[in-house]
């Protein structure tokens, strides 16, 4: 046989001394195993924290972030947006619960006490197939809600007891910031709790420590989010440029699919003879020098995309103004209360037509998120831009890179949602202003410190500095003038100029999505959606007016207008299974909306010839004149949808005040809806606010039993859609002023004496007025909470 090679390398060459090389290879052996020692013993001074925040605002997400920035001094901090996309399927973030030493749950609370809709599918995979990583696991729970809720925080206590089912160990007490009373406090002594029970820990390191001293001493300065904002570079393009690159990179791509035809081959061999002609024919061919960064921004806009793909594009197929418009807008539509308060209201049916996108499927009883634009003129947009530092025009193109590697997108994303929502993005200065950033949102107290910085005059830098130290100054702002971004330069006139494009995009919060009750049937309407909007505009007592953002949207839009929304199932509020099962409609306002739906669903079964079981309605409204679908509900009764319908009034004129609790106490009637909630079969749907749900329980209880009422509701057969809130002592806070979300007004009302008639008059026609116009009297009796079902606000 032959010989090897290393054979023949002996034979020709003798044997080599590998002992210097052998030396050099064990000693970088030797060193690197030094250098992961050391990395390691660094790991390990910095323990692994995991923090799973679930937002619906933002505000949750904001909280998040000052956590992480306070955690990453002693630790290694990782963040996860329980709500982004695809989250329940995203296995990396299994892997991270596993390595971490702690695992810290932020939620807010979302409808009646529940988690936030978009994270459900997520906590829903934890918590079941993959509960087992959460055995033995070190956890913290911090949640967000509003004590006027009948649930406070459920979604907090929802996740303590879903940890502990799965093993895992809260340790410290659920953190429960509320709305109402004030939330800095809550996270702050929390946060301090939180750090005392690490550095008490055996394994706690020096660096914990000595970070909870520095917050009992309340001594922290938050740098991370300053390095975090300088990590990322803002690029403005003009129109112009934009347009023209463009076109250059089309010709290139052009060119550089006609050079690889053969036919071109043949034709630049045919030429090679002339070296010259060659060289000048390429010149001729190739295209203008393009701005590789604009070329840049293009491609990377092109690749990425951080809309999530079930956000659909729709058009307004038409809007009528059921309540208000013109008529209230000259001062003739208001009531007494409303004329004193200088406020207004205005209820339209929107029509959002599905053929546009894709016709997708819905039931009655679902959301939708509409995304709203800010109903900003285009000539107080141009003003504002004609502020700004840079001579910027509305067709201007920003282009946001991430520059620091060592710096996360879940970072960004948690420290300021806008600016990460908008990298490596190619985005109109038009676009962010008008539907992104929150234009109508108050200046923050942080933003407040950071514009206190760019002011030329000391007045406005004096006033600045106030406003982001002292709250109570802070507040006063507020109501007086509302402090929106929108008017920081008339507020402050010596900023002209000196705001930046990159400050707003780290400073402003993004108009988040807000959610509707849908009010149609899709086998009776066809491909379009149909939803009920309420706003509510007032004054401060002075010439500014204030209005929720997504419902002023709404009641303005124009057939052709395109709007951005996303269809949100809501399984709780469907139409029961069984059509012969006897059904019991409680609604106020714009609480009609999902009933609408119901009702007209019902109408398409009986259309079909299906048997169906009896259906009453309780309809609470402001007056006669400020009636909504009331020939709909005319026609429902007459050809048998609707068994009967009852209504009352809170505020028309000459008749007593009533509410839905008093005509359910009313004895005739309460004798055809009591067999109905004592039903084996019966369904009750309620759809108002959070307290009227309770009232409605409460005064169920009364006509039944307890017993009745809790089977009603632990078999799935009690059905509420909440959508505003009573404090407990009754006044009224933050209630809604459109059919699914308050974002208008936060008006206060007067105390109301309870009604108390047992012969209270039936009617069998509708009416309707805005959700939150029902002023609900105090109860003597204690009102009886339930676990509400699912659903979805």
């Amino acid at each position: 046989g032959g010989k090897n090679f290393l054979t023949l390398e002996r034979e020709h060459f003798g044997n080599r001394d590998t002992t210097e090389s052998m030396k050099m290879f064990f000693n970088a052996v030797h060193l690197a195993m030094l250098f992961k020692k050391w990395i390691n013993r660094f790991r390990l001074e910095r323990q692994p924290i995991l923090i799973l925040y679930a937002s619906v605002t933002g505000n949750a997400a904001a909280y998040a972030s000052k956590l992480g920035s306070i955690l990453r001094e002693c630790s290694q901090v990782t963040f996860f947006d329980c709500c982004g996309t695809n989250s329940a399927d995203d296995l990396e973030v299994m892997s991270l619960v596993k390595s971490a030493s702690l695992c810290i749950f932020i939620s807010s609370t979302q409808g009646n006490g529940e988690l936030p809709s978009l994270s459900r599918k997520f906590f829903s995979t934890l918590f079941g197939k993959k509960g087992h990583v959460l055995l033995d696991k070190n956890c913290a729970v911090l949640g967000f809600g509003s004590s006027a809720y009948p649930i406070f925080c459920g979604a907090a206590t929802e996740l303590s007891r879903k940890i502990a089912e799965n093993g895992g160990w809260e340790i410290v007490p659920s953190g429960l910031c509320d709305a109402v009373k004030g939330e800095d406090i809550t996270f702050q002594t929390w946060t301090a709790t939180l750090l005392d029970k690490l550095a008490c820990m055996p394994d706690a390191t020096p660096l914990v420590v000595q970070l909870s001293e520095r917050m009992n001493d309340h001594d922290h300065v938050d740098t991370r989010r300053q390095i975090i904002l300088e990590s990322v570079t803002v690029q403005i393009f003009s129109s112009k440029q934009v347009k023209e690159a463009a076109a250059n990179t089309f010709m290139s791509r052009s060119l550089s699919r006609r050079r690889s035809s053969l036919a071109y081959q043949r034709a630049v061999s045919s030429r090679r003879s002339s070296a010259a002609s060659f060289g000048e024919e390429e010149k001729k061919d190739d295209p203008n020098d393009v701005d590789d960064r604009i070329n840049e921004a293009i491609a990377k806009a092109l690749q990425t995309s951080r809309r999530r793909k079930d956000v659909l594009e729709g058009l307004i197929l038409g809007r009528v103004d059921l309540l208000g418009g013109k008529e209230s807008e000259k001062g003739t539509g208001l009531g007494d209360d409303d004329s004193t308060n200088h406020a207004r209201r205005k209820t339209s049916l929107v029509t959002i037509d599905l053929a546009s996108c894709g016709n997708p499927p819905y039931q009655p009883g679902d959301h939708v998120q509409v995304c709203p634009h800010n109903t900003i003129s285009e000539e107080k947009l141009g003003a504002f831009i004609g502020h700004l530092a840079g001579e910027l025009s509305l067709d201007d193109q920003m282009y946001v890179t991430l520059e620091n590697e060592e710096v996360s997108l879940a970072e960004i994303a948690v420290t300021a949602p806008i600016l990460y929502h908008n990298i490596d993005q190619l985005v109109s200065v038009d676009s962010f202003l008008k539907t992104q950033a929150s234009m109508e949102a108050p200046i923050p107290t942080q933003s407040c410190l950071d514009l206190a910085s760019l002011a030329t005059s000391a007045k406005d830098n004096a006033l600045l500095k106030e406003l982001g130290s002292n709250k109570a100054e802070y507040d006063k702002m507020i109501s007086l003038y509302g402090m929106k971004w929108m008017d920081v330069f008339n507020i402050f006139p010596s900023l002209s100029g000196q705001v930046t494009l990159s400050f707003l995009l780290s400073s402003m919060k993004m108009n988040h999505p807000r959610s509707y009750s849908i009010a149609s049937c899709k086998a009776r309407v066809g491909s379009e959606i149909n939803l009920v909007v309420g706003s509510f505009i007032y004054s401060r007592g002075g010439s500014k007016k204030e209005v929720g953002v997504c419902s002023n949207f709404l009641t303005n839009v124009n057939e052709g207008d395109e709007i951005t929304f996303k269809i949100e199932s809501n399984p709780s509020f469907h139409y029961p299974l069984d059509p012969n099962a006897p059904l019991l409609f409680i609604c106020t306002g714009t609480g009609f909306a999902p009933i609408r739906g119901l009702l007209q669903k019902r109408s398409y079964f009986r259309s079909r010839g299906e048997k169906m079981g009896t259906a009453y309605l309780v309809f609470g409204s402001r007056s006669k004149r400020e009636g909504l679908f009331e020939d709909e509900i005319e026609q429902f009764i007459n050809e048998g949808t609707l068994t009967d319908a009852y209504k009352c009034y809170s505020r028309e004129p000459g008749m007593k005040k009533q509410y839905t609790t008093d005509i359910m106490k009313n004895e005739e009637i309460e004798q055809v809806l009591a067999p109905i909630v004592s039903s084996l079969n019966g369904h009750v749907y309620i759809c108002g606010s959070a307290h009227m749900y309770e009232m409605c329980t409460s005064v169920m209880i009364e006509m039944t039993s307890k017993f009745h009422v809790l089977k009603l509701n632990e078999e799935g057969r009690l059905h509420c859609d909440v959508f505003g809130a009573l404090n407990p002592a009754g006044s009224v806070i933050a209630r809604s002023r459109s059919a699914s979300i308050n974002e208008g007004s936060n008006l206060p009302s007067r105390r109301r004496n309870r009604v108390r008639s047992r012969k209270t008059k039936a009617y069998r026609h509708s009416t309707t007025a805005s959700a939150s116009d029902i002023d609900i009297s105090l109860l003597d009796l204690k009102p009886v909470k339930l676990p509400a079902k699912k659903t979805t606000v």
